[in-house]
């Protein structure tokens, strides 16, 4: 929740406290056709999460091959318990959707990750990291993580809201080379 006790714009509850008031009434939208925004009754049941890598800042270093090496490409974190349901293994490939887009890559099954439960509901929780998604070295690209994430943001520090969002998870074809 955030300061104000409201969920996230895409919250996969209603707001435990204000069940009629799920989200920031103030909440600073944005309103191109491409700013959609998810819901658990439209299938985005599962949170995603984007995060940073300890060998990469930002979208900068992907450029630097020694860099590349100790972390080559993109990856999508998944529980195990979630994989397994999916039918997903570690290493093969998954797509995440969310109400902008969908982007594709690496299973990466972990113990890290657990199901939650959020007000007496079971919630799945993934992540991937933001590293990639420009040209670089073509032995090294992967998705632009923010094709996902919603533009939505918060009305005292116009603080976007790219770092939690719904998403659908499903495995994916794999590629042939």
């Amino acid at each position: 929740m955030n300061k104000d006790n409201t969920p996230p714009i895409e919250s996969p509850i209603k707001n435990p406290l204000h069940p009629d008031r799920s989200n920031n009434p103030v909440v600073k939208k944005l309103t191109t056709p491409a700013d959609k925004y998810g819901t658990p009754e439209e299938g985005f049941t599962v949170v995603c999460t984007t995060y940073r890598l300890t060998e990469h800042y930002h979208y900068w270093t992907h450029h630097t091959n020694i860099l590349n090496q100790l972390q080559p490409g993109f990856f999508i974190e998944i529980p195990e318990e979630l994989a397994k349901e999916k039918g997903i293994t570690n290493g093969s490939r998954a797509r995440v959707t969310s109400a902008r887009g969908s982007i594709e890559g690496v299973a990466m099954v972990t113990k890290r990750l657990k199901k939650q439960m959020v007000d007496g509901k079971p919630v799945w929780h993934i992540g991937f990291p933001l590293h990639w998604g420009y040209e670089g070295d073509p032995k090294h690209t992967g998705p632009l993580a923010n094709f996902l994430t919603p533009s939505a943001m918060d009305p005292n520090t116009w603080t976007p809201e790219f770092k939690t969002f719904l998403v659908k998870l499903e495995k994916a074809e794999e590629k042939v080379s």
